[in-house]
């Protein structure tokens, strides 16, 4: 049976989103996932960009495989704490719909510029 990453794994991420990822990245990253929809091809295409400039970024600070997807991880699971569109009290998230296509993305990604 597979587990989530330990609650030590997430912080040791967190802190490398911190470290690795500016703060106009994860804005970017944070308007694409809360605009994405299943229905809307455009949200989703700029949501799978933000996740690509989110590895590069990434890749660029030489993290692993194992650490980009921690990373990925948490930054999807804290977008939902960054994020507050104007004037909306309580914003639904998409996050848990979309943290495993934000998975697969960032692993194609990862491994497409490698070889």
């Amino acid at each position: 049976m597979l587990q989530g990453p330990t609650l030590f794994e997430m912080q040791a991420a967190r802190e490398t989103v911190a470290s690795h990822l500016s703060q106009e990245t994860t804005r970017h990253f944070d308007v694409a996932l809360h605009s994405a929809a299943r229905s809307s091809l455009e949200s989703m295409t700029e949501l799978r960009q933000a996740v690509c400039d989110c590895v590069d970024s990434l890749r660029i600070a030489d993290l692993g495989p194992v650490q980009m997807i921690l990373a990925m991880k948490a930054c999807a699971l804290d977008s939902a704490k960054r994020y507050s569109p104007e004037g909306d009290e309580y914003p639904a998230t998409n996050v848990d719909v979309l943290l495993d296509q934000i998975v697969k993305w960032a692993i194609i990604e990862y491994y497409s510029t490698i070889s």
